[in-house]
């Protein structure tokens, strides 16, 4: 597990302007912070094409209202307190995700499972864990299709019309499989 010790800063809207569209300077500024604090605990990117398990938790500082109320004091040293108000969390997710893009991984399209929380806590920061998600990966070495379905494997302008024809003899594992290695699939 990798902490960054910064305050969870949530991913804003493009700005515009005449020169086109932009990110808001103190986004731009936060996600250099975020990323020296990791290249400083000198983290390996992962290989292109991997499939990695991504678990992100932001523990963000409470406001003024819940911490100064004694009775609130066990609950924010335990860290157990949701926040249940802003910032959104897809928009916290997407600046640590946008921030490690290029550096932890190629793209975070390899992130094949997300899982993220937010707490209060008196000791803002971000922790996030990454490991390879190999599972599933190797278990389907060939697949075994009729002539008809091989077929519309290979005229299918995209998966969703692939799926549809055939979901209904094949499993999904074997249907993902035969999209993404058409010539290794063998005749029934």
């Amino acid at each position: 597990m990798v902490v960054i010790n910064l305050d969870p800063y949530p991913s804003p809207r493009p700005r515009f302007s005449r020169r086109g569209t932009y990110m808001p300077s103190e986004y731009t500024a936060w996600k250099k912070s975020f990323l020296k604090e990791w290249l400083k605990q000198g983290h390996v990117k992962f290989e292109p094409g991997v499939a990695l398990d991504v678990i992100i938790t932001f523990y963000i500082r409470p406001p003024m209202s819940i911490s100064k109320v004694k009775k609130n004091q066990n609950l924010l040293k335990a860290e157990t307190w949701r926040v249940v108000k802003k910032p959104d969390l897809d928009n916290l997710e997407k600046s640590v995700l946008d921030a490690l893009n290029g550096n932890a991984w190629d793209d975070d399209n390899q992130i094949s499972d997300l899982s993220s929380r937010k707490r209060y806590s008196l000791n803002p920061r971000v922790e996030i864990s990454i490991r390879e998600d190999g599972s599933g990966q190797d278990e389907i070495s060939s697949v075994k299709m009729t002539k008809s379905d091989i077929e519309i494997l290979k005229s299918a302008t995209n998966i969703v019309d692939f799926w549809n024809a055939c979901a209904e003899f094949y499993s999904d594992e074997e249907l993902a499989w035969a999209w993404l290695h058409p010539e290794l699939v063998e005749r029934k």
